[in-house]
């Protein structure tokens, strides 16, 4: 395990090594809130704004899995928004909605990384 994981910088702020060698993987599966958070630096976007948009920076393909336990997300339609309201008020917070996101990351390539921990 690297110390980055248990850290609780953004995930964009992945040292240079831990991100190489993420990159040698097809696919890197993330889950649970806090870790969806990082990947989105824990910031209010938009929530129709393309999950791609703003987590292709990832220096691998990437699965994202969510129950939705805090007003942070992306990738949400306003239909999809508009469903979940009527069906309940407090949906993005109360952790029995539920979101499962893809990004090609950085397949050819990573360009981030903020040096070692």
């Amino acid at each position: 395990p690297h110390a980055f994981w248990c850290q609780p910088k953004p995930m964009w702020d992945m040292p240079r090594a831990l991100a190489e060698r993420l990159h040698k993987h097809k696919l890197v599966v993330v889950k649970g809130d806090a870790n969806y958070r990082r990947l989105l630096g824990d910031r209010p976007w938009p929530l129709d704004t393309d999950f791609d948009e703003v987590c292709g920076y990832f220096p691998t393909r990437l699965l994202a899995l969510r129950a939705l336990k805090a007003e942070v997300g992306l990738g949400l339609s306003a239909e999809a928004q508009e469903r979940a309201e009527a069906a309940d008020p407090n949906w993005l917070t109360n952790g029995k909605f539920g979101v499962v996101q893809y990004s090609p990351g950085q397949t050819a390539g990573w360009a981030l990384g903020s040096g070692d921990l």
